[in-house]
């Protein structure tokens, strides 16, 4: 790829978390899709903190799909979807 298009479409890229936030809304959620040695989930943590959106406050979800771990999620996203708060999903 890198010899055909260029070193850019080859090359490591990190999005600042909080420019995806501004770039989304209620209607648009953020989706990861990550490469090995990725976690965004600092970046977000802290986007969180700084916005009132903690695991203390109860408005911050983090949900890592397995067993049984579909009716977590789905009340996650439903009670998130009433009020508001931010749901992680891992594992998709």
């Amino acid at each position: 790829v890198e010899e055909k298009m260029g070193a850019k479409y080859v090359e490591n890229r990190q999005v600042e978390f909080a420019k995806s936030y501004e770039e989304s809304g209620p209607g648009t959620p953020i989706f990861f899709i990550l490469s090995p040695g990725v976690d965004p989930l600092k970046d977000v943590e802290a986007l969180g903190k700084k916005l009132g959106f903690t695991f203390d406050n109860k408005n911050f979800h983090n949900v890592s799909l397995g067993q049984g771990q579909e009716i977590v999620a789905e009340q996650s996203l439903d009670l998130a979807a009433k009020e508001g708060h931010w749901v992680i999903l891992q594992n998709i």
